[in-house]
């Protein structure tokens, strides 16, 4: 694969959000053989602080038990409306390649930020929880096909926790799967032999297939859309019972063998509404995979692992932080109303959790 010119010396790939995730992200990719140059965006400018007082390094503690400390990270503060580095130089060159990781309802303002140093010829990796991001950051970002972004999907499965500010806790090893979204004007990768190559001519978004699964923290793998996606929408129909019903009783994940007949209930609303997903019209296996009954095997393989855990969005209320409830059960209403399926569970579970929040915010 031939480079283009700007980037033929080493490949920049640039991380926006620096939790869990982002931490876990940015750390793992300075484990690539030759690896890329990897620019950390720092939103606020305490956290510059923080990265100093960290020993100007990114800390892993693995699930051996060793703590492992990445240096040589390139930084980019954002302060006064404008992204600066730590010399106070103006930072406002073209972003190839990006990775973000912020929460799914802060994604279109952490990229209103970016907004002019993207391109068609840059590639976002959108590694969050949730579906629905791209369609936001289209809609109020990227309104033109012709010019918008290559866009990648990402679901990532490894359990990560945040001890302090770059300095994050390997919990569980598991994988993240990648793939390319097909552009609009282009005919689905799954269907379309050289539609990689298209793409590749389009702005290399390929460069962060191929490369992040040659870092072996990552544990990354690159498929075709249309089997991202399915893995995408198991991740969210177990998020879609297990995080509102454990946020409602402020629980771990064991509360959730509680209610069988709503895990029933959410799953079959969740399966009708795949098998009228155009995105996967003709797909084979899909109608198997996402039957109400091997839905309910994957979501309690997964909750049987998982009883002590305590998943995001009960901390989010907590916290009295805004949920990504909207991306979650939001987007399986959104998707139900366009196939005309009914989502009477996913709407009362949501709109129960909205009302939570505004009644905990405004204590």
């Amino acid at each position: 694969m031939a480079l283009r010119s700007s980037q033929t010396t080493r490949p920049t790939i640039h991380v926006l959000g620096l939790g869990s995730i982002g931490t876990f992200t940015a750390h793992g990719l300075k484990d690539i053989p030759n690896p890329p140059a990897v620019t950390l965006l720092l939103h606020r400018e305490s956290l510059y602080q923080e990265y100093i007082r960290n020993n100007r390094r990114i800390a892993l503690n693995t699930i051996s038990g060793d703590t492992i400390h990445h240096s040589d990270y390139n930084l980019e503060i954002y302060k006064q409306g404008a992204w600066r580095t730590p010399t106070d130089s103006s930072a406002d060159g073209q972003i190839h390649h990006l990775v973000v990781t912020v929460k799914a309802t802060q994604t279109v303002s952490a990229l209103r930020a970016l907004r002019s140093r993207l391109s068609r010829a840059s590639a976002i990796l959108f590694l969050q929880n949730g579906c629905g991001m791209i369609d936001e950051v289209n809609e109020h970002l990227f309104p033109d096909p012709e010019t918008r972004p290559n866009y990648l999907t990402g679901v990532i499965s490894h359990g990560v926790t945040l001890a302090s500010p770059f300095n994050a806790i390997h919990t569980g090893a598991s994988a993240i799967s990648l793939g390319l979204v097909p552009r609009e004007n282009s005919q689905s990768s799954q269907n379309t032999p050289d539609a990689g190559n298209k793409l590749q001519e389009e702005g290399e978004p390929e460069y962060m297939l191929h490369n992040i699964p040659r870092s072996p923290r990552l544990s990354a793998k690159s498929y075709s859309f249309s089997d991202v996606f399915q893995i995408q929408l198991e991740k969210l129909a177990v998020n879609a019972f297990c995080n509102p019903v454990c946020a409602l009783h402020d629980s771990k994940n064991g509360i959730l063998f509680d209610f069988p007949e709503l895990r029933r209930a959410i799953l079959t609303e969740i399966s009708n509404i795949v098998l009228r997903l155009p995105e996967l019209r003709g797909v084979d296996g899909v109608e198997e995979r996402f039957g109400v009954d091997r839905l309910e095997e994957t979501v309690n393989g997964i909750l049987e692992r998982t009883r002590e855990t305590t998943c995001s969005m009960v901390v989010d209320l907590r916290n009295r932080r805004e949920t990504e409830i909207r991306f979650i059960n939001g987007y399986w209403v959104r998707r139900g109303r366009q196939a005309g399926v009914s989502t009477a569970v996913n709407e009362e579970l949501m709109d129960k959790v909205l009302r939570r929040s505004v009644v905990l915010r405004s204590e």
